[in-house]
């Protein structure tokens, strides 16, 4: 019950305290931007981030402190409309950057409990996003326009150069560039331009194929999967067309070059680096298409197969029409004009650098022009879409889900406690337990009512009068100032099942009542049961043989000397030990003095003849004992008498306790007569239906005011 209050008062305050969100937002779209290096716009550069990327530039601290410069105009009115709130918790808790379902377009969502403040927080952040992303992409463009201006010096060298040899050339061998010449030389450089473009193509199947068997000796060493196999080629493919404009440039200007130059001049030495880093770039872009696909079900080796075998077949009819082509070369140079063909293949091959060079240089100036027309546009491909608006209404209110989530969880901690309590607690609950945990018969229960009478008072240990310690003890012999009480109903009903346990065989004469713990209410039931007994007009003796902490003098009212450890040492004969109590036919034995032996008194001899004695002059003898698990005392009388009466306490004595006691008392070779539940709160177990009992049996019980004293039968 407390858990369940505690937390539904937690949900209370925090859904009455917590106040309104009010939220704003802007959309924003961020362009991916293409650029292109030939006239086919094959792509070489994408400019096509991640959405970590961006919100990682949301995030950093330079944007953090961009806006708080921005915002710091207004901290203190921050402050005030939102208390215990510092201005960088609330930007780095309050904003957020998410991708929208439609690509390309961003939100920046901004909460606060003021509408103005989250408006004030979606427009500047959204505006200097945009201004961030603008910094970075001119950052890149300054990088890229040296690049380009680089570039381009060299390739108008290059041209110029070019241009000089074609023209010197051409005056020096008396030809006309540009002239295709006669029927048949067509046909020659026909022939040979398809050689050179052949030869390309031969060099780009030739990397796809090393690439596939790459990829294949990769997979078979690490045994890898994957689940999408089309779109892992699709990606491959679209890489290597992002750089297929570039490949194939640079393989015809090498064709070209090497039909004119050896592999030692400068400019073919040049291209050949260029191809190498187009090669590497290849293989950096498969391995981190490679890296980054995740194992899954279906084996990518077959379409790696099929490709492999696909680029061996390419190979195979390239090399095929290479030769072809290359026998048709060898008839016009048969004829007999070997050095006219070789002059015109060298000049073709002269234009064609200078074609290939230029065609560069246009590009690369392409490229410097939209790089300059970015920087004037100055929009970093961002683009406001869908600018931050003041909110009216803040969002609905959680406050019935926290109370009623409240109510829940208050609720299943509560249980969850009584639960783990319940296992907890091992201690006797009910009567049934006697009997089904410790196997022993049940001889009855003792219950604890409490109507307002000062003797129930102290009976169960509540604040009641203030009397005297003698009166308190004696007090507590409910069985002799309330004989109409329907406790001591409760301990005739024990002293009946006593008596019908020994119908058969030897009579009931002599036992012991102990408890395996101190303060379990043996004293007590032993002086209770004992004066019911007596009531029955049968001479009951007590014996206080607990000698350590002995009690039964101090709720009679005896002096504790002379008494039973006297009478064992011999300084006292036994019938001067024993005292008349002022209730007919009831006698106690005091503990005595005090000895510092307890336990080899106990067990002497001299004991058993003391209780042989005891037997023979009174009608039953009731030994109050030490708790059993605290002393052997009580296990090593119950084997002089005819067992033991052990006293559990309602939901106190733990049932481990309780069976060790138990099994103590059956290795001392005594007997357990039975189990008495002490302090039964029959208020809670029977409710009204007991206190309507207790009334009627008082009512009615009035009309006999006397008790039997010499009954021939048990009472029942």
């Amino acid at each position: 019950m407390l858990s369940f209050v505690l937390v539904l008062g937690i949900a209370l305050y925090d859904a009455f305290t917590t106040p309104p969100v009010y939220i704003s937002s802007a959309t924003v779209k961020i362009d991916t931007r293409t650029l292109s290096t030939a006239g086919d716009g094959a792509a070489v550069r994408a400019v096509a981030q991640s959405v970590d990327y961006y919100d990682r530039i949301f995030r950093t601290g330079i944007f953090r402190n961009e806006l708080l410069d921005s915002l710091s105009a207004d901290e203190a009115s921050i402050i005030a409309q939102n208390q215990n709130l510092s201005l960088e918790n609330l930007v780095a808790f309050n904003l957020s950057l998410d991708a929208d379902a439609v690509q390309s377009f961003f939100r920046i969502t901004a909460s606060a409990s003021d509408p103005d403040l989250a408006y004030r927080l979606a427009d500047v952040s959204s505006h200097l996003f945009q201004k961030r992303l603008i910094d970075i992409e001119s950052e890149s463009m300054v990088e890229s326009d040296v690049y380009l201006d680089e570039q381009i010096t060299i390739l108008r060298n290059k041209l110029e150069t070019k241009e000089i040899e074609i023209q010197n050339f051409s005056r020096e061998q008396h030809i006309i560039p540009g002239n295709p010449g006669s029927a048949g030389n067509t046909g020659f450089m026909a022939f040979q331009t398809k050689l050179d473009e052949i030869e390309v193509q031969r060099q780009l199947t030739a990397i796809k194929l090393r690439i596939y068997r790459q990829r294949q000796d990769e997979i078979l060493r690490r045994q890898y999967t994957y689940n999408n196999v089309d779109l892992l080629l699709d990606q491959i493919d679209q890489e290597i067309r992002s750089i297929g404009a570039k490949a194939d440039s640079l393989g015809s200007l090498q064709a070209t070059l090497l039909n004119s130059l050896d592999q030692t001049h400068p400019d073919v030495i040049e291209i050949n680096k260029q191809i190498r880093d187009i090669q590497l770039k290849e293989n950096e872009v498969y391995a981190r298409i490679y890296q980054t696909s995740s194992p899954q079900k279906q084996n990518l080796l077959p379409t790696l197969k099929a490709k492999i075998d696909a680029a061996e077949d390419a190979m195979f009819e390239l090399t095929t029409e290479a030769e072809y082509y290359d026998i048709k070369i060898q008839e016009f140079t048969a004829d007999g004009n070997t050095a006219y063909f070789n002059n015109e293949l060298h000049l073709r091959r002269l234009m064609r650098s200078q074609e290939l060079y230029e065609t560069n240089y246009n590009v690369l100036i392409q490229l410097k022009e939209e790089s300059q027309l970015t920087k004037a546009t100055q929009s970093g491909g961002v683009k406001m879409i869908d600018p931050a608006n003041r909110p009216n209404t803040p969002v609905p209110s959680t406050a019935s889900r926290k109370i009623l989530f409240g109510a829940i969880l208050g609720m299943s901690l509560g249980l969850g406690a009584v639960f783990l309590l319940e296992y907890m607690d091992t201690s006797l609950k009910s009567s049934d337990e006697i009997s089904r945990f410790l196997q022993i018969p049940l001889l009855g229960e003792i219950p604890k009512i409490d109507v307002g009478k000062p003797t129930r008072k102290w009976l169960g240990f509540l604040p009641g009068t203030i009397i005297s310690k003698e009166e308190a003890y004696s007090s507590r012999i409910i069985a002799h100032f309330d004989p109409k009480d329907p406790i001591v109903e409760s301990y005739r009903n024990i002293r009946t099942s006593l008596l019908f346990t020994f119908t058969s065989g030897d009579p009931l004469q002599a036992f012991v009542i102990s408890s395996p713990n101190p303060s379990e209410g043996k004293s007590l039931t032993t002086s209770n049961l004992a004066t019911v007994f007596a009531q029955s007009g049968k001479k009951t003796l007590i014996i206080d043989t607990d000698l350590r902490r002995p009690v039964i003098h101090k709720i009679f009212g005896l002096p504790k000397s002379p008494g039973i450890t006297d009478v064992l040492v011999g300084q006292t004969d036994w019938n001067e030990a024993i005292h008349q109590t002022d209730i007919d036919n009831l006698f106690v034995l005091p503990a005595g003095t005090s000895p510092p032996n307890p336990g080899e008194m106990i067990g002497s001899p001299r004991m058993t003849e003391i209780l042989d004695i005891l037997k023979e002059n009174m009608d039953y003898v009731i030994l109050d004992t030490p708790p059993v698990v605290a002393a052997i005392d009580a296990a090593v009388l119950g084997a002089k008498t005819q067992g033991i009466i052990l006293v559990l306490n309602m939901e106190e004595t733990k049932r481990d306790s309780a069976k060790f006691s138990i099994e103590q008392i059956q290795r001392a070779g005594s007997k357990v007569l039975g189990g008495l539940l002490n302090n039964v709160d029959v208020n809670r177990r029977y409710g009204y239906y007991y206190n309507q009992y207790y009334y009627r049996y008082k009512y009615y019980g009035n009309y006999d005011t006397t008790e039997s004293e010499n009954p021939t039968t048990p009472p029942i």
